[in-house]
């Protein structure tokens, strides 16, 4: 683990997996050019993964949706 991953900031959980599937803070800060040691650069890393978190809670809430209303329109 790089020394740079100790200054990811607080994430929940959905951010978490959004940066693990970079293989660490580190990396996914370096995937977006980003360098891990300057503080805007960190929020810019943190505002990304947010909005992947987002998108994938989205998709999650738009499949729990569409299995509703697929169970619903069986029903009838």
């Amino acid at each position: 683990m790089p020394a740079t991953d100790a200054l990811q900031p607080p994430l929940t959980p959905t951010e978490r997996d959004v940066v693990k599937s970079y293989g660490g803070w580190t990396p996914f800060m370096h995937a977006y050019a980003l360098k891990p040691y300057d503080h805007d650069h960190i929020d810019e890393a943190h505002q990304i993964a947010r909005t992947f978190a987002a998108a994938d809670t989205d998709v999650g809430a738009a499949s729990n949706n569409g299995d509703q209303s697929s169970g619903d329109s069986s029903a009838r």
